[in-house]
């Protein structure tokens, strides 16, 4: 019964470091001291002339960074409310801790402006690896004028029932209110 190899090597590397760290506040307390007392002021002097030629060089190179045009490829490409709506979350398409479904096997997002399916979801098909899109639904949508305007509403496509449903800007970005009243999509 031995010490394994890897125990001697942390346990070599932690003396080692400890010994470092000793002699380095050992030595930079002697200098700390002499220069205290007005000795080895070249050292001083050399470490403040340094800095000031780093601090330079950091500023050169900020600014000429800032004046280099970038490549193409990694230029801005638009702010995100310009970006298409990849989808909406929430408690009808996700599972609990324990893997289990907490909603609907099948759902659809429709616009109410639109009448128009948005998102699709289906937990059969995406465990199966599939990727899936609003194009892929085959349900039927029959607008309800009962609906909130300007939503999206989920519906459970076995049932036809409206399970959720939450206000959007005309992109389809959710509009969230905060407890002061102020709204803001997002």
């Amino acid at each position: 019964m031995g010490i394994p190899p890897a125990t001697l090597l942390f346990g070599a590397a932690c003396s080692s470091a400890a010994s470092r760290f000793y002699d380095l506040k050992h030595r930079g307390g002697m200098i700390l001291s002499q220069i205290t007392k007005g000795e080895n002021m070249k050292l001083v002097i050399g470490a403040l002339g340094t800095a000031v030629v780093l601090a330079g060089a950091v500023t050169v190179s900020v600014q000429a960074n800032a004046t280099t045009p970038q490549d193409a490829d990694f230029s801005f490409k638009g702010p995100v409310a310009d970006r298409p709506i990849g989808g909406y979350e929430g408690w009808w398409n996700s599972a609990h801790l324990d893997g289990t479904p907490a909603g609907p096997e099948e759902t659809v997002a429709v616009n109410t402006n639109t009448g128009k399916i948005v998102d699709y979801s289906n937990r059969a098909k995406a465990s199966a690896g599939q990727v899936l899109s609003a194009a892929d639904a085959t349900y039927n949508v029959v607008p309800d004028p009962t609906w909130p305007a300007s939503s999206i509403v989920i519906i459970d496509t076995s049932t036809g029932k409206v399970i959720e449903d939450f206000p959007v800007d005309e992109k389809g970005r959710v509009i969230h209110t905060l407890e002061d009243g102020t709204k803001f999509a997002g």
